[in-house]
């Protein structure tokens, strides 16, 4: 928390799964000579909004789930007066939307545009001095307003959701050597692809593209031991279509090229690679088949 008494507050309401009081926003508010403090996930904003009587606050979210959008239109419904920013890196316009109906004075997605943005405050921080109330500005909170399918995230268990992305992976094993499309993984786990992508990344740590990246890049690596096998062949096997780009990202990722790397290889680590272990996958399945059965004995 930054805190100046005397100056003028932006209270930054966090529901992010990684730190976002180091955004750049941040650093350009308190150049500005504002006072940033921050609410943690875990805390109710309310209190620490009546306690920091700030001139603007912003909900600063990466993937908006349900909780998090209750957080906001509850906040605006207990303190209507106060202006609401929302600051989302998950986009889209049913979001937006909301966002609006929800009566946030503004919505900004990262990165955030930083001249808009300072503008926003700036009027906010004129209003505030000459005593027009916020509230004046915007119409009365819609109460009706429905909050997004796609945020609607469910609130399994730990087990439950290491249980999609298991089956997303093995979808990936099982189709590397073609085009696979992120909306496809997520409807036979049967969530949206906002959800399917906020639940991946919240259980690997990374995002789903990078996870399948990753593995295309692993096992060409394992295919280019074997002499035999040509850089084209691997190329289209592992699921690449442009034998320049897989070269560029292969690159990238390995810091040779892949010949380069074929060449580097000594013949201890071409059995190695050659022989390593494959994940056990569950037999392959398509069309409705595919969809993953949830175990019984995990809560729906």
């Amino acid at each position: 928390m930054h805190n100046n008494e005397g100056q003028d507050c932006v209270l930054v309401v966090v529901r992010t799964q990684q730190d976002a009081t180091t955004g750049h926003y941040v650093a350009e508010l308190l150049k500005k000579g504002y006072r940033v403090e921050f609410v943690c996930d875990a805390e109710d904003p309310v209190p620490a909004i009546e306690r920091a009587s700030p001139m603007a606050v912003c909900f600063h979210f990466d993937y908006p789930d349900a909780r998090g959008l209750t957080d906001l239109r509850l906040t605006k419904r207990l303190l209507p007066a106060v202006p609401l920013l929302m600051i989302t890196q998950a986009h889209s316009e049913s979001l937006a939307v909301w966002a609006f109906r929800a009566r946030v004075w503004d919505y900004f997605v990262q990165p955030v545009e930083l001249p808009r943005f300072l503008g926003v405050i700036e009027m906010l921080r004129g209003i505030k001095h000459s005593c027009i109330p916020s509230s004046a500005a915007r119409a009365e909170l819609d109460f009706t307003n429905t909050i997004p399918p796609e945020a609607r995230q469910r609130c399994g268990s730990v087990r439950q959701d290491q249980f999609f992305v298991d089956h997303a992976m093995s979808y990936v094993e099982t189709n590397l050597h073609r085009k696979i499309v992120q909306a496809e993984v997520a409807e036979l786990c049967g969530l949206s692809t906002f959800q399917f992508s906020r639940l991946f990344k919240r259980i690997t740590n990374g995002t789903f593209q990078e996870y399948l990246l990753s593995r295309r890049i692993t096992e060409a690596k394992r295919l280019l031991a074997n002499p035999n096998v040509s850089v084209t062949d691997v190329c289209f096997t592992v699921g690449f279509h442009d034998l320049s780009y897989f070269t560029r990202v292969f690159q990238r990722y390995v810091g040779h090229a892949p010949s380069r790397y074929r060449a580097t290889l000594t013949e201890t680590s071409r059995v190695e690679l050659v022989h390593a272990e494959l994940p056990v996958l569950p037999p392959r399945v398509t069309g409705e088949s595919a969809r993953p059965q949830v175990p019984s004995d995990l809560p729906r």
